[in-house]
């Protein structure tokens, strides 16, 4: 089984996978000026990935 610093680098690697697919779909590795909608989509995106983060690490914290 994983311990608690197993859960907690899983946790926070899959937070990393997720913005680096989202980044890649959203065109922000590009050269191209990206459009006010997919600068708030992006936003918004990583606000939830920043709220995922956090309170995956305070569960396996308290856990």
């Amino acid at each position: 089984m994983l311990g608690k610093l197993g859960i907690l680098v899983a946790i926070l690697s899959l937070v990393l996978l997720f913005y680096l697919v989202i980044s890649f779909g959203a065109g922000v590795f590009t050269q191209k000026e990206k459009k006010p909608e997919t600068k708030k989509y992006l936003r918004s995106v990583n606000i939830l990935l920043i709220l995922v983060a956090v309170v995956g690490t305070i569960l396996v914290i308290l856990m």
